[in-house]
């Protein structure tokens, strides 16, 4: 009988590991009975204590060697002795439980992402919003209605003006000339209605006399033809009175053509005042122009604002009569240009009230109403418009310009033109359960009519 080998020295870190729970002694399938029996023997005895002193011994384990059973014709004759059953040891059960952990996230996370969604759909069509939009304000430009050079300037840049401000000056002195011209003419046209008025009234006079004039020159030669015809008389008396009443009857047609001329330079006849002179209506037109361009000298501001581009001003230049020189932006009665999609316009319309927050101040938020949506998009209104009628076409998704008006006790101040800002339009649209609903029944109805009308069309 081969011995079992001894394990190998005794490691000193395992010195202060406990020894093991001695188990019960199993039965060597090689060893006969009663070695069996002593080894379980000498097993079972308990080791002495460690507090004996270093002398003390520590129970030596033996590995069984690998080796193959004996044959029958090893074992040794007489009977054999039955093994004794190894003692039963009490099984260990361990109880697996569910993490609640892995319920959450697999129920409760998802049910719950569910609901929020589903509540935040609720309410998410009733509030239009956009970020495409800018502040606006009245902008002036400071053009000179007349040409001359630049000899004062009373402003500076970024300074406040209110109406009437006077902002620069053109020199006045060829204005000044041109309105003393003008008030000459005008006095030439006052005397010149005088002089057609008295040339009227002598006339009337000259007509009268002219008239007698015909009278005494017609009775004169009816006489004369009468002793003529009767042989009492020449034919040469008669033929100068005949001169003499052609002669008057010239002069009285010369005088009323000379009259009628007078009628109508005085423009309607001696009841007519100076103010319808044609000739006193031009001189006074001219000298209200020489007035008008002698008070646009003096440049005045023409709305409550701030000055810009001041420096642009310099002194001594000619400034040209229709160019601008700088602008006044008003600092009140501002307003927001938005431009939301057309998809998002569905339930907005002028009227609804709306919010306003500006980059610049992101704290701060202005309330008002929608007063105005434009009548087409932007892109109607540029200066190429699109062609979508000729080549390749793709659809864009077009934006439709709308203002926003601030609440007349809304403090504007800070606000500049052109800054950003974000529009959000309340359409007061709600959306219910109910109503979300009665639309999944159409749509479910509808897909179900298309899919039996396809059916039926199938079939045929």
């Amino acid at each position: 009988m081969t011995q079992p080998k001894p394990a190998a020295g005794r490691d000193p870190a395992q010195e202060d590991i406990p020894p093991a729970a001695p188990q019960a002694a199993q039965p060597l399938p090689f060893a006969s009975p009663k070695s069996n029996a002593q080894q379980a023997a000498r097993e079972s005895t308990p080791a002495p204590s460690s507090s004996s002193g270093p002398s003390s011994t520590q129970p030596i384990q033996f590995t069984p060697a690998r080796t193959p059973a004996p044959g029958p014709q090893s074992l040794p004759p007489g009977p054999q002795a039955p093994a004794a059953p190894p003692a039963a040891q009490t099984p260990i059960v361990v109880k697996r439980k569910r993490p609640v952990s892995r319920f959450v996230m697999l129920v409760v996370i998802p049910l719950a992402a569910l609901a929020l969604g589903f509540a935040w759909w609720l309410g998410s069509g009733r509030y239009v919003s956009t970020d495409n939009a800018y502040v606006g304000a009245d902008k002036s430009l400071i053009t000179p209605q007349v040409t001359g050079a630049i000899v004062a300037v009373h402003v500076v840049e970024g300074q406040k003006v209110s109406v009437g401000d006077p902002l620069f000056d053109i020199d006045p002195k060829p204005y000044e000339i041109a309105l003393a011209l003008a008030k000459g003419k005008l006095e030439a046209a006052k005397v010149e209605f005088a002089n057609l008025q008295a040339t009227y009234a002598s006339n009337i006079d000259q007509i009268k006399m002219g008239e007698d004039a015909v009278r005494v020159r017609q009775a004169d030669f009816d006489r004369k033809n009468d002793l003529a015809i009767s042989r009492s008389g020449t034919a040469a008396d008669r033929d100068t009175s005949m001169a003499n009443l052609i002669q008057a009857k010239q002069i009285l047609e010369f005088v009323k053509w000379q009259q009628g001329t007078v009628t109508v330079k005085l423009g309607g006849g001696p009841g007519t005042t100076i103010d319808q002179f044609p000739d006193y209506m031009q001189a006074r037109a001219a000298v209200d122009d020489a007035e008008r361009n002698l008070r646009n000298t003096k440049v005045l501001a023409p709305i409550d604002g701030v000055a810009t581009q001041v420096p642009e001003i310099e002194l001594g230049r000619v400034a040209a009569a229709g160019q601008p020189v700088f602008a006044v932006v008003a600092n009140t009665g501002l307003w927001v240009d938005a431009n939301p999609k057309e998809s998002d316009l569905t339930y907005v319309h002028v009227g609804l009230p709306a919010t306003v927050s500006v980059d610049t101040f992101p704290d701060r938020e202005w309330k008002g109403t929608i007063c105005s949506i434009a009548p087409g998009t932007g892109a109607q209104f540029a200066i190429l418009p699109p062609q979508n009628a000729s080549g390749n076409w793709v659809k864009i998704v077009q934006r439709v310009p709308l203002r926003f008006c601030f609440d007349p006790r809304e403090d504007t101040t800070g606000l500049r033109a052109g800054m950003s800002a974000y529009v959000t339009v309340d359409t007061g649209r709600v959306r219910t359960l109910a109503g979300t609903l009665e639309g999944l029944k159409q749509w479910v109805v509808g897909y179900v009519e298309t899919l039996m009308g396809a059916r039926t069309a199938v079939i045929r």
